[in-house]
């Protein structure tokens, strides 16, 4: 019985701190979604989560770890519907224009938090910063296997690295977010069509025939 209490407790205790992780960063997307990065304090936080300010350092080591768990649960919840509703016989682009298209959604909800994500986190100095989202969000691991089942179907070029062609891909999704936030368009169809329009230039290749490259 003294096993099974333990149990209980455990589980309530994991419970009331999910719950209150999840508080901090709803409060954290309405503040950054309305602020700048600096602008924005833990304690200012901590007051719309209704927590101490030294509870957000329990489930966040730093100011910026916390701005990019705001979207990086977001992400993964987007990047699962995406998969999820995904119909298998879809050609490569439009597989990679369905699971953007719900990330475009979710910038499109919050601009402001997405802007700080922008100067934060993607230029920020500080090594591994984007990579911690696309990690966390599942989204490397998503348009990874996009991309070897695409290779092994035929579609993509099979003797190219999957890794590049990640890392490609993922530069344009960037740029496309880049591109709308200079000029405050943030209509998830017209970043769709951006990012499509990109995607099917460098799916079909910019050279009409390969030219000698200096070594």
């Amino acid at each position: 019985m003294s096993v099974l209490i333990l149990g209980v407790k455990m589980n309530s205790r994991a419970a009331q701190r999910q719950q209150t992780r999840q508080k901090i960063l709803d409060a954290a997307r309405d503040c950054y979604g309305a602020g700048s990065f600096d602008a924005v304090s833990t304690r200012e936080v901590a007051q719309r989560a209704g927590v101490a300010e030294g509870t957000i350092f329990n489930h966040f080591p730093t100011k910026e770890e916390l701005v990019i768990s705001c979207v990086g649960d977001q992400l993964a919840e987007a990047i699962e519907k995406g998969l999820y509703t995904m119909d298998p016989e879809w050609c490569f682009v439009d597989k990679m224009m369905h699971v953007a298209s719900y990330r475009f959604t979710q910038v499109g909800l919050n601009p402001g938090l997405w802007q700080v994500i922008m100067q934060q986190v993607v230029f920020s100095p500080r090594k591994g910063a984007v990579q911690a989202i696309m990690e966390s969000s599942g989204l490397i691991a998503a348009i990874q296997a996009l991309i070897e089942e695409a290779q092994l179907s035929g579609e993509l070029n099979p003797d190219l690295a999957p890794q590049l062609i990640r890392k490609t891909l993922m530069a344009l999704f960037l740029f496309t977010i880049h591109e709308h936030f200079s000029t405050q368009n943030f209509d998830c169809q017209d970043m769709c069509a951006t990012l499509r329009e990109l995607l099917e230039t460098q799916v079909k290749g910019l050279w009409a025939c390969e030219p000698e490259l200096a070594a």
